[in-house]
């Protein structure tokens, strides 16, 4: 089998050509993975958009879902959750809620507070983008053997543990909006 070589590499080279204390096989794999996550967010908003959805939207959505029961946050958590300002996050809750995909409910530590709660109308209709993603993810993944998906599953493990010593808990999200 031809082995096929994305553009990379070449580059990789240019930019040690540039700077030559970069580690050419260090940025090789950013690149690569900073790459990938771009694919990865562009399907994921592709598949909002078919819903009616702006990708800020789904990510409300997202994090409200993934806290779990009740599906309630404080704007300033979804803030944090979306890492974009309150105020912006607002106005996507009043979309939002024009839509029916959430309510807004009294907080419970401080009335003077509303919250999002996730509404079943915006549970399944998170449920459905989340199973089309799921289905398109595994046919971009689909051409990798079972083999070489444990192999890298292992070594992406090994390298955000890495991280993680290093430089602390990954910033999930929904981590981000219970802190």
């Amino acid at each position: 089998m031809t082995q096929r070589n994305d553009d990379t590499d070449e580059l990789v080279e240019q930019w040690v050509s540039a700077v030559p204390e970069i580690n050419a096989q260090v940025e090789g794999v950013v690149d690569r993975v900073l790459m990938l996550a771009r694919y990865l967010d562009r399907l994921a908003e592709r598949l909002a958009g078919e819903f009616d959805l702006h990708f800020p939207d789904y990510e409300i959505l997202a994090r409200l879902f993934w806290v779990g029961p009740p599906h309630r946050l404080r704007p300033s958590q979804l803030a944090a959750g979306t890492m974009t300002a309150a105020t912006t996050v607002t106005s996507r809750l009043d979309r939002l809620e024009k839509r029916g995909l959430v309510n807004r409910v009294r907080d419970l530590t401080d009335r003077r507070v509303l919250s999002a709660e996730l509404s079943d109308k915006g549970r399944e209709l998170f449920v459905q983008i989340v199973r089309r993603q799921a289905m398109a993810e595994h046919e971009l993944f689909g051409r990798m053997s079972p083999d070489k998906m444990n192999m890298l599953t292992d070594l992406l493990s090994d390298l955000l543990m890495s991280f993680e010593d290093r430089l602390g808990p990954a910033p999930r999200r929904v981590r981000l909006a219970l802190s």
